[in-house]
């Protein structure tokens, strides 16, 4: 998609914007992921949907462990940087998997154990990062630069699809959804403008406005303009009688 040291040099070309738009982006994240901790401690639910979890952790560490290129092999500040980024984003990406844990076994999987409901977690997330890195291997994309626009648009569909499992806005609310707009429309508008065409074709520019879109789309059919769904509170949790079978469904 991109020649490594050509997006480099279009970076060193352009700074200053590439710094304004990306700290922007930052920031809206930042709301965006402390927002998705906080709705999911005062619903009693997992925010982040589960794919996004297993998905981002895979492609974050998988960055995070190629230190040597970012800092010997390229030794480039905005690697160095993403890096950065990326390093702090899997850190909280844990807190998300204990809330899934704290949160989510009853939802997902009622009839199995704390115990076997982690070990079900850890294998999937092994099986996750695995792929990740046969799907790393057949993109072009050295510096994990394109690879972020389908970790964007992946929050969309499964947090979309999250909703309409639960048939409730639990777990989700607007201010998650318009930081996640603000983040991506800065993003995208950034590598478009700055990091050269391999950032302008127009199935790069289609998924940017797709995610957007459907950012602001979340937003409204969260907010209590919405008629479609409603917050409330999680069904209460009950124990199957000693003499009946309990069937996850």
């Amino acid at each position: 998609m991109y020649d490594p040291q050509q997006l480099l040099s279009q970076i060193d070309h352009k700074t200053w914007w590439i710094l304004a738009g990306f700290g922007v982006a930052m920031t809206f994240q930042w709301i965006w992921l402390i927002e998705c901790v906080r709705v999911a401690k005062r619903d009693g639910a997992y925010s982040m949907p589960l794919f996004c979890t297993f998905y981002w952790f895979a492609h974050d560490t998988g960055c995070v462990a190629r230190f040597h290129a970012w800092f010997v092999t390229y030794d480039h500040w905005y690697l160095k940087c993403f890096w950065f980024g990326l390093l702090t984003a899997a850190l909280l990406e844990l807190v998300f998997f204990a809330q899934v844990i704290k949160y989510g076994r009853h939802e997902l999987a009622g009839g199995f154990s704390r115990r076997a409901f982690v070990v079900g977690l850890m294998g999937f997330q092994i099986v996750a990062s695995v792929a990740w890195e046969l799907v790393k291997q057949i993109l072009d994309d050295p510096l994990y630069q394109a690879s972020v626009a389908p970790t964007m648009v992946s929050y969309v569909a499964f947090g979309f699809t999250l909703m309409l499992r639960r048939r409730s806005t639990i777990g989700q609310n607007t201010t998650m959804w318009w930081s996640f707009s603000g983040m991506c429309a800065f993003w995208f508008v950034t590598t478009g403008t700055c990091f050269g065409e391999g950032f302008r074709s127009w199935q790069y520019l289609a998924t940017g406005a797709v995610t957007m879109a459907g950012g602001l789309a979340m937003t409204y059919l969260v907010s209590d303009r919405s008629a479609v769904f409603t917050r409330r509170p999680p069904r209460p949790r009950t124990r199957p009688a000693p003499d009946r079978v309990a069937v996850l469904v």
